[in-house]
C-alpha cells in the first residue's frame, strides 16, 4: 500500500491553492523560553541555563463551501526560532471534507489520544505545563462526528509498511498499522472522555504492538477547571512493560492571570519504579496575542542513576 504522506503532498498541492483563494488564513506562533535545570549529584550535580524554542510554528489553512459540504486543508510547519538556518518540519498537514455526516480527513493530524485523554501515547505523565507540544500522527485517516450527544473520533494509521522479512520488528503486513478510538459525553459541568489505542502484536508488530486504554474526567466551573486522567498499557506497547499513569490538573483564570498545578505519577509493574513530577505555573496575558509564562517543576525519574531535578523557566509567546 502506498504511503499516504506522499499522496497528501500531491493532493494538497492541487487542493490548497483553490481553498486559499476562497477562505484562507496565515497564522503562526513564536515561543521562546529561558529554561533552568538543577540536577542532583548522581546526575553530575550540574546547573544548566539555556535559551530554547518551545514549539514555534507557522501555518496556512483554508476552507471552501461546496454545496452541502465544506472542503478544508491545513499545513503547519514547526520551526526552531532559536537556531539559525533551522529547517521546517511538518507538524500538521491534512485535507478533508465536513458536513452533516461529520468530518473525514487524512494526513498528519492530532491524535485521538491527545484529544480525549491527553499526554504522550506511551507515558501519560510526560506532559508539562506550558511548553510541551501536542501528540500528532502522520499517515492518519480520521473520522470525527457525533452519535446523538456522544462525541466519537477514530484514527487509522496507514503507514504502508509491508512484511519483508520474518521476525523484523517494525514490519507489518496488515493494511492498518494502528487504530485509535475516542468517545466523549457531557454531564452538566462534567466532561467524560475515554480513549483506546491498539497496535497489531507478534514479532512483526507495529512499534511493539499492544493496547493502551485511558480516560479523563474534567470539571468546569467558570474560572476553575479540574481534571483527572488515568491510563494503562500492556507489556508490549512501546516496551513500557505494564505501566499505569495518572495525571491531576487544576487551572484557575481571573482576568489576564492564569494559574496551573499539575501532578503526575506512573507505576511500572515490571521494572518496579514510579517516576513522577509536580509542576506549578503562572501565565499573564499581555494582550490577546501575547503572553508570558513562568513554570517550576520537581521531576523524580525514580530510576538508578539520575537524581530528582528542579526545572523551571520563563517563556514569551506571541501568536498571529
Amino acid at each position: 500500500m502506498k504511503n499516504v504522506s506522499g499522496k497528501l503532498l500531491l493532493i494538497a498541492a492541487v487542493v490548497l491553492p483553490g481553498i486559499v483563494s476562497a477562505d484562507a488564513g496565515v497564522y503562526g506562533s513564536i515561543r521562546l523560553a529561558v529554561l533552568y535545570t538543577d540536577s542532583g549529584a548522581a546526575s553530575g550535580d550540574t546547573d544548566d541555563l539555556k535559551v530554547s524554542d518551545e514549539s514555534s510554528r507557522v501555518g496556512l489553512q483554508g476552507s471552501e463551501v461546496l454545496a452541502n459540504i465544506t472542503a478544508f486543508a491545513r499545513w503547519e510547519w514547526g520551526v526552531d526560532a532559536d537556531t539559525q538556518d533551522s529547517p521546517l518540519t511538518t507538524r500538521l498537514g491534512y485535507v478533508g471534507l465536513s458536513g452533516d455526516f461529520g468530518t473525514v480527513s487524512f494526513g498528519s493530524q492530532w491524535s485521538v489520544w491527545d484529544t480525549f485523554v491527553g499526554g504522550s501515547h506511551t507515558n501519560i505523565v510526560g506532559e508539562g505545563l506550558w511548553h510541551n507540544g501536542t501528540e500528532r500522527n502522520g499517515d492518519n485517516l480520521k473520522y470525527a462526528g457525533k452519535i446523538g450527544s456522544v462525541s466519537v473520533e477514530a484514527d487509522a494509521i496507514v503507514a504502508g509498511r509491508t512484511e519483508t522479512e520474518e521476525g523484523v520488528v517494525g514490519q507489518n503486513s496488515d493494511p492498518i498499522d494502528e487504530v485509535q478510538v475516542g468517545i466523549g459525553y457531557n454531564i452538566g459541568r462534567f466532561v467524560m472522555q475515554a480513549g483506546v489505542i491498539h497496535r497489531g502484536g507478534g514479532v512483526d508488530g507495529y512499534l511493539g504492538g499492544g493496547t493502551l486504554i485511558g480516560g479523563r474526567v474534567t470539571y468546569n466551573q467558570g474560572p476553575l477547571v479540574l481534571s483527572a486522567a488515568l491510563a494503562r498499557d500492556d507489556e508490549e506497547f512501546g516496551g513500557a512493560e505494564e505501566t499505569t499513569g495518572v495525571k491531576l490538573r487544576a487551572g484557575y483564570r481571573t482576568g489576564p492571570n492564569r494559574f496551573l498545578l499539575v501532578v503526575t505519577q506512573s507505576n511500572n509493574n515490571v521494572a518496579g519504579n514510579s517516576p513522577g513530577a509536580i509542576a506549578v505555573g503562572y501565565q499573564y496575558d499581555l494582550s490577546k496575542r501575547s503572553r508570558v509564562a513562568l513554570e517550576m517543576a520537581s521531576v523524580d525519574p525514580d530510576i538508578a542513576g539520575p537524581d530528582s531535578s528542579i526545572e523551571g523557566g520563563v517563556m514569551f509567546r506571541h501568536d498571529w
